[in-house]
């Protein structure tokens, strides 16, 4: 009979203790110490126009490389995909009128590790109506300097005041009669017609009262405002 049998059993019996409560120890530890993810780069765009579709995207790094779950919101618009890294967001429908202000959306992500530690980020997205954008780019008050019809000159002294929906034209004509005609003042809506930017493009111009628009192109190049209706063949060069 071997007399350290017993003893060596006890050993083995007390190292399998101490190894389950080490490792019982080190998870424990590591539950602790976990460190939350962080989110290294966040993508997105500082502005889209109605109805557009961009993708977000983040890089995140984790200390202990733990499997992370991704969670996005927006305060408006879709996101379509899996809620990872990346996503698609189509912004808001453009209202049928098409002349609207910015709006500005939110855009949140979540992103928490196996650790239950989280992390968060946020931006903001403004939202544009291209025609609207282009008709705050010329707002303003234009003053007539030339009209021809067909070519030939016309006095004529005119004022255009221009906001992004409304026009008001103030015309004096027959400036050589020895009695002036009273000023004439046309009001109305307007409205940019794709394709536009602000160097040229056409616009419908809507007389109070009228339905059926008076068509114009335009052209801009910094210091002259040029008007051309077609159908008139006239033409107007209005400077800022």
């Amino acid at each position: 009979m071997n007399p350290f049998n017993k003893s060596t059993q006890a050993g083995l019996v007390i190292l399998l203790i101490l190894q389950a409560v080490i490792l019982i120890g080190c998870t424990q530890f590591e539950e602790l110490t976990n460190d939350p993810p962080e989110i290294t780069t966040f993508t997105i765009p500082n502005e889209v126009e109605y109805g557009e579709t961009v993708t977000f995207k983040a890089r995140v790094f984790d200390p202990e490389d733990d499997p992370l779950r991704y969670a996005w919101e927006v305060t408006d618009g879709v996101l379509a995909g899996e809620a990872g890294p990346q996503v698609e967001w189509t912004a808001p429908e453009l209202p049928p009128d098409g002349i609207v202000p910015p709006k500005v959306v939110t855009v949140y992500l979540y992103v928490r590790d196996d650790g239950e530690e989280d992390v968060h980020k946020m931006a903001t997205i403004t939202v544009f109506s291209k025609p609207y954008k282009i008709a705050q780019f010329f707002s303003g008050t234009y003053t007539l300097i030339s009209k021809q019809v067909n070519g030939d000159p016309i006095a004529e002294t005119s004022i255009l005041r221009l906001t992004p929906t409304t026009f008001t034209r103030e015309i004096q004509s027959n400036l050589e009669a020895e009695i002036q005609e009273p000023t004439q003042f046309i009001t109305g809506s307007h409205r940019f017609v794709e394709p536009f930017d602000e160097s040229s493009g056409t616009i419908h111009w809507f007389p109070t009262g009228s339905t059926t628009p008076d068509v114009s192109t335009y052209t801009w190049d910094g210091r002259l405002f040029v008007i051309f209706y077609p159908e008139t063949a006239t033409s107007y060069i209005y400077e800022k």
